[in-house]
């Protein structure tokens, strides 16, 4: 094996030396948790984008199970979540306008914070009012 060959390549003849692929434009891997969390976030909402639609959908059913609960707890308590579930549209307007993969992670996670702690108070309110 001659000493100008690329390494891996057993032929005798340096010219039918077979180089290797050239480093091109080539999709890095990720490095730590974040980047991974990155494309994942890109991965979902590339592969499903139906699910602005579902969320948004899901979120007026929410509001209007609050609304309902005013009449018939006869409390205003189920008023405390909508705020946070108009936020939660809010946030993911600026999701699907997003452009990088930073941001999109970014509103991504914002979206759910807000909608987690809707549902949270949605929680404690029915504990309150029952």
């Amino acid at each position: 094996m001659p000493l100008t060959a690329p390494p891996g390549d057993d032929t005798a003849n340096p010219a039918e030396a077979v180089l290797p692929e050239p480093a091109g434009p080539r999709r890095a891997t990720p490095v730590g948790l974040v980047e991974l969390s990155e494309r994942v976030v890109e991965s979902v909402l590339n592969r499903c984008p139906w699910l602005y639609r579902a969320v948004e959908i899901f979120l007026a059913a929410c509001t209007v199970v609050c609304l309902i609960a005013i009449a018939t707890r006869r409390s205003p308590l189920p008023l405390l979540p909508i705020p946070l579930f108009g936020v939660t549209y809010l946030l993911l307007r600026r999701l699907r306008t997003a452009e990088t993969r930073a941001h999109r992670f970014r509103w991504s996670m914002l979206t759910a914070l807000a909608a987690m702690t809707g549902f949270y108070l949605v929680s404690v309110v029915g504990r309150w009012v029952s």
